[in-house]
Formats: structure tokens, sequence, C-alpha cells
């Protein structure tokens, strides 16, 4: 007999997620993590819960239609963690999409939110009041959209205990020497010398994904991806709220208040080499300074303004288009998708992690049929002490 129904490694948000709704549905659970719960991507975010505005021109109605289905049970369940903010997007004279278009995109993001994302223009005499220390020069109109926000770690680590309340156990500071199924259930070794079986094993270790394979016998299945960096600036300047912006190559770019400051992100920089070495290069630096100063030219940032920083992988399949025109939807690959004993998560939003651990407790359940089968929509979570 394993000593558990399911094995989970990696404890972002996404392990963390599975970890729950496993539990929760009555299987014997543990998660291994090599550093801390929240260590990775999970807690390297711009910490938001949101719909994806920008997703709209791709044409990825789902994705958006979900992620905003998502947000709502989010600030039900997790009111001390996730709060509704009201979003500003100044646009300028030469702005790459003009207001008619964004006016239209937020009617859209209305309608998928089914009425929960209300939208407004913000009337030229309150600019200066909601936003000061905009630039002004050139500014055409400032419109504003509900989304919400999050500390990313904190719901991360909120999601784990309640993962232990079910009874799941979690080690920090273990990772997986080797795994070897003999076709009835994994044999494990961990770094801690403890050797462990378990009847279902879990990839969730995020950008390590497929180094991690290398470790698992038979071969696991395999996602091609791409890497992509994405970094953050903290700077030490007050932020007046939340800003969804061009960044000054056409990215999307956000200013956000954070720990009483600014946090300023994100980049799109792909990355190929050891996902414990990611840094924000010179150029991203640059990028977000540069983008920071063009709208607050009053409050201007150099490098010694920068107190802090943040950067994580973003795990996205390899398309024809590049990392850039990737799908940012969750990747479940199995190794036997009628009865898998093998799952891997690749990608997926912060939003969207619930939805998507649902959909590994049902897999599971093609192999093990749950004990009772727990809706993760109704379990509240609280933040952890």
């Amino acid at each position: 007999m394993a000593d558990y129904d399911v094995l989970i490694i990696g404890a972002g948000i996404y392990g963390c997620g599975a970890a729950q709704a496993a539990a929760a549905s009555g299987y014997t659970t543990r998660i291994i993590e090599k550093n801390r719960i929240a260590s990775g991507t999970s807690s390297q975010s711009t910490k938001l819960i949101h719909g994806g505005l920008r997703y709209l021109e791709q044409a990825n109605l789902k994705l958006v239609y979900e992620a905003l289905a998502e947000r709502e049970h989010l600030l039900r369940l997790a009111p001390e963690l996730v709060s509704r903010e009201w979003f500003y997007i100044p646009v300028y004279e030469d702005s790459r999409r003009p207001v008619w278009m964004i006016r239209a995109g937020l009617l859209l993001y209305w309608l998928l939110s089914a009425g929960r994302s209300r939208f407004r223009q913000i009337p030229r005499q309150q600019w200066s009041e909601l936003l000061p220390g905009l630039n002004q020069a050139r500014l055409k109109a400032v419109l504003a959209y509900e989304d919400a926000a999050t500390d990313d770690a904190a719901l991360t680590l909120a999601v784990a205990e309640s993962a232990k309340q079910f009874g799941c156990e979690i080690s920090e500071s273990t990772s997986l020497q080797r795994a070897t199924y003999d076709g009835s259930c994994w044999h494990l070794k961990l770094s801690s010398g403890e050797m462990i079986s378990a009847r279902i094993l879990i990839n969730a270790t995020g950008a390590w994904i497929n180094r991690l394979g290398n470790r698992i016998k038979p071969a696991p299945p395999r996602q091609a991806m791409h890497l992509v960096q994405g970094s953050h600036l903290m700077l030490n300047r007050h932020c007046p709220g939340f800003i969804y912006s061009e960044s000054v190559d056409g990215r999307v770019m956000f200013f956000r208040p954070w720990q009483g400051k600014t946090l300023a992100g994100t980049t799109e920089t792909p990355y190929s080499d050891d996902p414990a070495r990611i840094k924000p290069t010179g150029e991203e630096i640059a990028s977000i300074l540069a983008s920071y100063n063009h709208y607050f030219p009053q409050m201007q940032c150099k490098k010694s303004d920068i107190i802090g920083t943040y950067c994580g992988l973003r795990v996205l399949p390899e398309s024809e288009g590049g990392a850039f025109a990737a799908s940012r939807e969750t990747i479940l690959r199995c190794d036997n998708e009628k009865q898998p004993t093998y799952i891997a998560i690749y990608g997926g939003k912060l939003t969207t992690y619930r939805r998507e651990s649902a959909r590994v407790v049902k897999l599971i359940g093609r192999t093990v049929p749950p004990p009772h089968l727990a809706d993760t929509r109704k379990i509240p979570l609280t933040r952890s002490e």
C-alpha cells in the first residue's frame, strides 16, 4: 500500500492549489518543496487577480471569461487577501491604442464579467486629484475599470494552510532525488534520504518542470515550452493608484501601490538559463525606469531609487509565433489520459489556480476515485499568521 495517494512536487500557487483540492476530497496528500512555500514565481508577480484585459487583443475570450469568474470566487473566499480596485488607463495623443478601442475593450470586459467590472471615463478636472504627478502633456483621456489585487505570496500561504487543515503534509527544504514507477505506485527518494511511495505524482515545479522530468522513470511526457522572464522594480516613490499603461516600447506596464511604495512592471524577456539564476537585466531595468519617468516626470527615478526587485518566469507552450504569441492557458500533461499516474502542470495564471486545481483532481479521480469530491469554491481562505 502506498504511503500517499498524491505526492506533489512544488509549493507554488498551483502545487498548493492542487494539494488543497486533493486533500479536501479525502486523498492522503503531501507536498515537497526544495525551498520555501511561494519562493518562486508565485511571489514574484504583479500581484493582481484579474481577467487579463490585454488577452482580449489575442481574442482569447474563454481565458478572460474564466479568469473573471475566478476573480469573483477569490474576492468572496479571501476578502483579507483579494481586494477590488479601480485601475486607471491614461491615453495620450501618441498612444498605440486609441480611446475608442480601449472603451470597446472595457465594454467587452464588463460583459464577460457579467457586469462586475464597471468602467468609466474620468473627467479632466479630476485627473490631478486622482493621479497626482501623472504626466498630462498631450493626455487625451483617462479611463478607469474595476479589477482586483492581492499579495501573491500571502495568498499561496493561505492555500497551503487550507491544504494542511485537510490533512496535507508539507515538507519545505526537501527536493526529489529520483522517482520510479513500478506499475502500481511511485517510489521516491527525497533529499532527506527518506523513501516514500505514492499512487499519483504531480509535477508543479513551474520553470523547473522539464528539468525535474530527468529524475523520473519511465521518462514522463513533456510539453515543449518557452520561458519568459517578467521583472518588476520596487521604487522609492508613493504610488497614487493602480495604473495600466503602455511601456516605452509598447508592452503592458503596471504601476501599483505596494508596501507604501510603487511596484512597476512587467517585462517579457525570453530566458533559457538556469531558472535559479534569474534577475532583472540591465535592459529591463532601463525600460521600466524610462516608462515610469515618462509617466511621472516630476518624480523621476534613478537606479539608486530602486529598493527591491521581483523576477519570475512564465511557462508558455512553444508556438510558431514565438513566446509572445503563445497561449496563456494552463496545460496538463499526463502519462495516460484515461488513467493517469503522472500529471504535469504547465503554465497558468495566478488568478485561475483554483479552477485548474479542480481539473487536476478530476484527472486523479480517473485512477483513484476520491473518497468524496470537495468544491473549493466553498472553502474560505484566511491570511496565515
